[in-house]
């Protein structure tokens, strides 16, 4: 009598499901801490949007920088879509704080003193920091 030897063994597909599942442990924190690197990379080109549309004011009214509270609403319609860039930690658009450091994830910060200014940016767990002299 002869038997059918079709299909895979018990065994056989145990070892594939333990090398699957090896793969899986490695490729998903590498894809994690990729996604976090994105995010913090969209917050550097957020910053880097911001300071664009700082410099565009100064372009636009003879040299002279934004002060923080008295052009925050005019810096704002240089950004591109007249608005604040959308957040990459939660899709909603970023707050700028006007006159100190960014406070939360994705969020930006513009700190204007003599002759110098600071948008920062927070990371991932750190605040980013573009320190720019304009004078």
């Amino acid at each position: 009598m002869l038997r059918n030897t079709k299909g895979f063994t018990l065994i056989e597909l145990m070892i594939v499901v333990v090398i699957i599942g090896i793969l899986a442990a490695i490729a998903i924190p590498n894809f994690i801490s990729m996604q976090d690197r994105a995010r913090e990379g969209s917050v550097k080109a957020n910053m880097h949007t911001l300071q664009l549309s700082v410099e565009d004011f100064a372009v636009q009214n003879d040299g002279v920088y934004p002060v923080s509270g008295a052009d925050d609403a005019a810096v704002v319609a240089l950004l591109p879509g007249g608005a604040a860039p959308a957040n990459p930690f939660t899709a909603a658009a970023s707050t700028i704080t006007w006159g100190g450091p960014a406070a939360l994830q994705g969020d930006l910060g513009y700190d204007d003193a003599s002759n110098v200014y600071t948008i920062t940016g927070f990371g991932e767990g750190a605040l980013l920091a573009l320190t720019l002299t304009n004078g």
